[in-house]
């Protein structure tokens, strides 16, 4: 690690800014997301599957833990040469076992809400609870749903919070229009459809990203998607009795959120570019990449794959920018990338305005205030808003010439970490400490390293 750049002190981390371009071709960590469903269903076919570029995320691992302690044999093994490679060796739809302690689901909001549908359809009891920052995110979001379809849910604070216990069992079909856009709770009740008696049938006013549906039909399984004329989809998921789970090969597509921590450092730090190849490039995954289009970002993408989803290379240069108001429809698809998004607008020329993002309140932090006390510290002329916040963006601001030491926070969020440490190294001239960075290993373990790679060159 460069000393004169990075220095890490326990918890803190203190940064100078980047004084050189680069240019470098790089590879992230599987994705999360994908990663999360490919144990889930896997673990639920009936055979053996094998997942390749598994994401070695604390998230994902809890994942891993979780579906170990239900009693699936899930082994790795290095079957290109990779630690990331696993065998799971899957029990069928009804083959789980009722766990003897408590499930440990970590800081995921991703493996607590959609192991939730799954749970609710076994006819067993079972409890589920991570760390505080996971505790205090709501869940009420999903246990309404699955208790019209009859499973029996308790939580902390009258049903709103974990821990929550779990009585299986008994699931019946309902139609449930899904109140917030959120892939979360959509996936959460088709995961629980899987077990329930008759059809069910979800309705999304906007589309969110479609893993879950995507890796059911390479599975063989009866789920149909519609769009109705009035937009949005309708999801049909065949219940109990209807199919089985096939086993599968998959090789996980590299975090389309972890990569755009390193776009954006190509398309702020003069004399740049960088390519990271081999990214997962759904399109509900990718608002980001168009927002940045719309700001006057130099980003290119070149798709090589599409089976079970579109893969590929993002290639980001150094880019003069402009504010933009980001289109409504394009904050569901870039949600994760908001704080790092912030981060991007603060070095725009004009103003940037997000509006119609308050799921970001009920992430792994407020993510609102979060990014408002940080970039407020650094300089930034930024407005709160409910829902989101606006950005009177400098491009000089780069070259500010801040002789004390300026101290931010994670809140314990690793997205709000990792978005505060680019920042830092696109200050030149500033000295930034920011305490709380051991939850980057939330979602990107090996973040450190290839930022050690870029600056080293």
């Amino acid at each position: 690690m460069t000393k004169d750049l990075l220095e890490f002190k326990q918890d803190k981390i203190l940064i100078k800014g980047l004084s050189k371009g680069f240019s470098a071709a790089i590879e992230v960590p599987g994705d999360k997301s994908i990663s999360h469903r490919a144990v889930m269903l896997g673990s639920l076919a009936a055979g053996k599957s094998r997942v390749s570029n598994l994401s070695l995320s604390r998230d994902n691992l809890a994942t891993v833990a979780a579906f170990r302690k239900l009693g699936i044999n899930i082994k790795k093994q290095n079957l290109n040469g990779s630690p990331k490679d696993f065998v799971i060796e899957g029990a069928g739809l009804y083959g789980l076992k009722e766990p003897e302690s408590v499930i440990n689901t970590a800081n995921s909001g991703t493996l607590t809400r959609l192991l939730a549908g799954i749970l609710a359809g076994n006819d067993f009891f079972s409890v589920m609870s991570g760390d505080k920052y996971l505790n205090s995110r709501p869940m009420r979001r999903i246990i309404e749903p699955l208790s019209l379809m009859g499973a029996k849910i308790t939580g902390r604070n009258k049903n709103a919070y974990p821990p929550l216990a779990i009585s299986g069992g008994g699931l019946k079909s309902i139609f449930y229009e899904v109140p917030v856009p959120s892939a979360q709770v959509k996936s959460c009740v088709m995961l629980a459809a899987l077990f329930a008696e008759g059809d069910t049938v979800i309705y999304e006013k906007k589309e969110t990203r479609d893993h879950t549906e995507n890796l059911l039909k390479l599975q063989g399984y009866p789920v149909n998607v519609d769009v109705p004329v009035s937009g949005g989809s309708l999801i049909t998921v065949k219940g109990r009795g209807r199919g089985e789970l096939k086993p599968f090969n998959i090789s996980i597509p590299g975090d389309f959120s972890s990569a755009a921590f390193f776009i954006a450092l190509g398309i702020l730090h003069k004399g740049s570019e960088i390519t990271v190849g081999n990214v997962l490039l759904n399109d509900k995954r990718t608002g980001f990449i168009k927002a940045l289009k719309m700001m006057g970002a130099d980003v290119n993408l070149a798709v090589t794959g599409e089976i079970p989803e579109r893969t590929g290379d993002i290639k980001a240069k150094y880019s003069a920018l402009k504010g933009i108001t980001v289109p409504p429809e394009l904050v569901p698809d870039m949600i994760d990338e908001f704080p790092i998004f912030s981060v991007i607008a603060s070095f725009a020329e004009g103003k940037t305005t997000v509006t119609g993002a308050k799921e970001l309140r009920v992430k792994e932090s407020d993510r609102i205030k979060a990014i408002v006390y940080n970039l407020k510290a650094l300089g930034v002329d930024i407005k709160e808003l409910e829902d989101g916040f606006e950005i009177n963006g400098n491009p000089d601001l780069k070259n500010r010439r801040e002789p004390r030491l300026t101290a931010l926070n994670s809140f314990g969020d690793h997205r709000i970490a990792m978005s505060m440490i680019i920042a830092g190294l696109i200050l030149k001239n500033g000295k930034i400490e920011i305490s709380g960075i051991r939850c980057i290993n939330t979602s990107f373990p090996e973040f450190f390293d290839t930022v050690s790679r870029l600056i080293n060159q």
